[in-house]
């Protein structure tokens, strides 16, 4: 298998730039954000967040100091259009829930951003773990109530693209590029200090001819320009489907950083998915929105690929599995979370209970009752057809794609898991990881089976559960609440427009906002929603983004769909060990 050389040639580049986060002159640094009240709980604690939300995964990403002794020009909602503040203020323009310093959190970064030094030179990069996608936040009445593993309403790649915009303004500017040379050389100087001391020599042996910035900026640019050239070229050319906010074409993305370095293989990311809730994942069999993959590893070992870990021809890789597995034990803990009358308002519990009988009879056939449970607990949920559902098929139809590799024209199911194994096993190795550790990073107490990518359409008759072409999982529904925007591919904006036929559903509405509408259940999508950044228009008549389907309820009156959705603000989570489809 050949490698896409941006994946591991790139963070060679940008790490030579890499430093701690800058010191807090006000004049020059982005001062930290106020953090947002947390108050709401369902199963992390304080300590469970701090442990978790800036626990490294392995991805070394962008230099912190670069970043941090960036400018760039501020957006109308600040202020004075243009005006040059630092790049790192105000990062919730992109979505990222702020945070507070910690012992775990030195630098004040959001929720899911993280500190390593590179395993290259041990210079300071951040990277992302999975709570940058998967913890929510949302705003009732002026309150803001944080759900962890909720996804998150967030714009990564415009932060990339931004990156670019200022660092090329930055180099044709020679007192911004003067600012940014002096801010780097003495953000790694205070902040080096800070980490722990590593066998790697001083911090003067460290820098030794790395304090010219401009070849630094250039080769950042060289990067973040090829990154661009290819979003863009598959998006005029090609029909790439804009991400927006809260999702993200994850296997577009694996494909082509996998397999991209035979042009055949490259293909437009055009079926991005919403970042799925995380609650019930301990006994969820077959994982992904297309019911996909049963290993917790592998799955976790190809996200962290995704976020800037990076592996060589030997499969030699920055993931930590160490911290994957304890990423892993701690999102176990999340559950469903309950409604807060105290934060989001008072549950009408007349209309409630009217809306419980038409859940039992429409809803909980195929969201409660599990295809299978086998003897440890797993539940491998129903599979529904792709005419059946009738939501998006392309985010199915592209996994069941080949790929063409040097051992032939492969499924990407198959080769994907190959790579993956093949990184997890030299990991193992190289680490002197015992079989019982292995076990137990892999759950084979609660997952025997071995483990497996599958493709659900060409491999529908492997399988008990995909028989017949069936692809997508109808999941559990406690707790679908704090999920908006609603379907597997974010297209449908409220829990009463999912309830409306498809051809009366808005085919455009609006993303950004974290005010939520408690009565119909999302997040306000109308132009004069408040953002912290630029609002995204969805639009629903693009191939990828299309909103029909699930046309379930639509025979209900006007008053039986209200009494719906406020059952589904109480629904607690069901036994789904009882009356399995395949008994």
């Amino acid at each position: 298998m050949r490698f896409i050389t941006a994946l591991i040639i790139t963070p060679l580049i940008i790490t030579l730039a890499a430093g701690a986060a800058c010191s807090r002159d006000p004049e020059t640094v982005a001062p930290l954000t106020t953090p947002a009240s947390a108050s709401y709980s369902n199963g992390w604690s304080d300590a469970d967040r701090r442990a978790t939300y800036h626990l490294s995964a392995g991805g070394e990403v962008l230099s912190l100091a670069l970043l941090q002794s960036l400018e760039r020009r501020q957006v109308p909602q600040e202020g004075p259009d243009g005006l040059l503040v630092p790049f790192m203020q105000n990062l919730e323009r992109y979505g990222f829930i702020p945070d507070p310093v910690s012992d775990e959190n030195p630098f004040g970064l959001p929720v899911g951003w993280t500190v390593t030094r590179s395993l290259l030179d041990t210079t300071v990069v951040a990277g992302f773990n999975c709570t940058t996608c998967h913890v929510g936040e949302l705003r009732a009445g002026g309150k803001p109530v944080r759900v962890d593993g909720a996804p998150n309403i967030m714009r990564i790649n415009d932060l990339f693209k931004d990156m670019k915009t200022e660092l090329e303004e930055t180099i044709g500017d020679a007192p911004r590029m003067a600012r940014l040379a002096a801010n780097l050389i003495r953000n790694r100087e205070t902040n080096e200090a800070r980490l722990p001391p590593d066998r790697s020599g001083t911090v003067a042996d460290r820098m030794k001819e790395k304090l010219d910035a401009l070849p630094l900026v250039k080769a950042t640019l060289d990067y973040l320009r090829s990154m661009k050239t290819v979003s863009e070229m598959a998006l005029v050319e090609n029909g790439a489907v804009e991400n927006g906010y809260g999702r993200v074409d994850a296997f577009g993305v694996a494909r082509n950083l996998l397999f991209g370095s035979d042009p055949r293989n490259l293909r437009p990311q055009n079926a991005p998915v919403s970042f799925p809730h995380m609650w019930g994942l301990k006994n969820t069999a077959w994982l992904q929105w297309g019911a996909n993959i049963n290993s917790v590893m592998e799955r976790n070992i190809g996200q962290t690929l995704g976020v800037g870990a990076r592996f060589d021809k030997n499969f030699v890789t920055t993931s930590r599995l160490d911290n994957l597995n304890t990423i892993e034990k701690q999102v176990y803990k999340l559950t469903p979370p309950r409604w807060r009358e105290d934060l989001l308002g008072k549950v009408d519990r007349t209309l409630a209970d009217r809306g419980k009988p038409l859940y039992d009879k429409l809803c909980s056939n195929c969201h409660e009752r599990p295809f299978a449970v086998s003897p440890t607990g797993l539940v491998t949920y129903q599979l529904f057809r792709l005419n059946e559902v009738g939501t998006s098929p392309v985010v199915a139809t592209n996994f069941d794609r080949t790929v063409f590799t040097p051992k032939g024209e492969r499924r990407l199911a198959d080769a994907a898991f190959e790579a993956i194994e093949a990184i997890k096993q030299q990991y193992y190795k190289t680490h002197d990881i015992s079989p019982e550790m292995q076990a137990d990073w892999e759950g084979r107490d609660m997952r025997p089976m071995p483990a497996a990518f599958r493709s659900t359409l060409a491999d529908a008759d492997r399988y008990p559960d995909t028989k017949g072409g069936r692809v997508y999982p109808a999941k559990p529904l406690a707790g679908i609440w704090a999920t908006a925007p609603y379907l597997n591919n974010g297209s449908v904006a409220n829990m009463w427009d999912l309830l409306t036929r498809p051809e009366n559903r808005p085919k455009t509405f609006t993303l950004g906002s974290r005010e939520y509408d408690t009565k119909t259940l999302g997040y306000r999508s109308t132009p004069d929603a408040p953002s912290a950044g630029p609002l995204f228009v969805f639009d629903a008549t693009k191939a990828g983004n299309s909103n029909a389907g699930h046309v379930y309820g639509m025979q209900l009156s006007d008053d039986d769909k209200w009494a719906l959705i406020e059952y589904l603000k109480v629904l607690e989570p069901g036994d789904y060990k009882r009356d399995p489809v395949n008994k």
